[in-house]
């Protein structure tokens, strides 16, 4: 008896999660519908105020009632896509006309749940609102978004500062991120900070001033936007990177810029870490070797094959793969390979059937 409940209980769920499914699409395609119906009705709106030049009190007081909704701004949003394919220009003159519309629905949804206020940044960021000007109730709004827990929250409203390009308000939203207890990783940082829209040079001096003032884990994170947005900081990363205050996690950044972007000044530190041999300090020697590549000479390449009898594999590996990346063939390492350090010479054997590897799949792929 136990058993055939059971059976009917699994057929139940099961019979549920069918009709909860059959619900789901039902809803789903209801709601595209009813967005594309919108999406059509905003399209003919949007083309007319354009060709009027300026959109009415009428138009503007339509657009504020109705983009109220996030399902409706769901369908604007969508509309706006549909425009920009064929036209941008068409876009930006109209969301300049309509800006006023915007910087009071972001008064109303900083009021709405995070999931729904979420939107607005989005949006935000997509179609370039706001670009290049100073929106204080939409900035504020967006540095109170910052705050919330929620991380999808957080990151929209921080894109949205990104593309703004008010360096003033993605330094109060860094700091803001910086002190919250939210989860918030360190490459949605970086790489946010590379689509930076406004004055570049006005937002890198910013965060080197108030670099001190961050976190260690936010310091990794603003090095590493350094490091792929241009070689125009060698000389404060080499006084970071010699600061003997310096957190060995901020060092090993530094050492990845200039691997990045070669400054000969650097040079002696870059052959330094690699020589570390503290176990214990395997990353130095790891990571310099892989900055090495960048640095040809004699000098290097008897740090990078003295590397390849380090105990550490990472350090074996980055240094096999430096000296490859220099140019050396099998032939100029026939000595290590006959060589009695069995780490160095399986190293290099395993480096070459690597390539060869390589060599034969792009062969048959051909």
């Amino acid at each position: 008896m136990s058993i055939e409940i059971l059976i009917y209980s699994y057929l139940a769920v099961c019979m549920a999660m069918i009709m909860f499914n059959i619900a789901c699409v039902v809803v789903f395609r209801v709601s595209d519908r009813r967005i594309d119906r919108m999406s059509r009705g905003f399209e003919k709106a949007i083309r007319k105020q354009v060709e009027d030049g300026e959109a009415s009190e009428k138009e503007k007081k339509y657009l504020l009632r109705k983009l109220k909704r996030v399902a409706n701004l769901r369908a604007f949003e969508r509309t706006l896509q549909k425009i920009e394919e064929e036209n941008p220009e068409l876009v930006y003159s109209y969301l300049e006309t309509a800006s006023s519309v915007f910087m009071e629905l972001s008064e109303k949804y900083s009021r709405k749940n995070a999931l729904e206020a979420a939107f607005f940044p989005y949006l935000i960021r997509e179609h370039g609102l706001f670009r290049g000007r100073d929106p204080e109730p939409v900035i504020r709004m967006l540095l109170d978004m910052v705050r919330n827990q929620s991380l999808y929250c957080r990151e929209n409203a921080m894109e949205a500062l990104y593309s703004i390009g008010n360096a003033k308000a993605v330094l109060a939203g860094l700091t803001l991120v910086d002190r919250s207890d939210g989860f918030h990783h360190a490459k949605m940082i970086s790489d946010g900070l590379l689509d930076f829209a406004g004055d570049r040079n006005e937002l890198d001096e910013l965060l080197w001033n108030h670099l001190p003032s961050f976190s260690e884990v936010m310091q990794v994170a603003l090095l590493d936007y350094f490091r792929f947005s241009s070689g125009d900081h060698k000389e404060r990363m080499l006084e970071v990177m010699t600061s003997e205050d310096t957190p060995d996690e901020l060092r090993y950044s530094c050492i990845r810029y200039f691997g990045r972007h070669r400054y000969e000044q650097a040079y002696e530190k870059l052959l330094h870490y690699a020589r570390i041999t503290d176990r214990n300090k395997w990353e130095y020697p790891a990571i310099a070797a892989t900055a090495l590549a960048g640095y040809p000479g004699e000098k290097t390449v008897g740090v990078l094959k003295g590397l390849l009898e380090s105990s550490s594999w990472h350090v074996r590996y980055n240094a096999s793969q430096s000296l490859e990346i220099l140019g050396f063939e099998y032939m100029d390492m026939i000595d290590i390979i006959e060589s009695d350090d069995r780490y160095a010479s399986e190293m290099i054997r395993y480096r070459l059937d690597q390539r060869n590897l390589k060599a034969r799949r792009r062969g048959s792929d051909g």
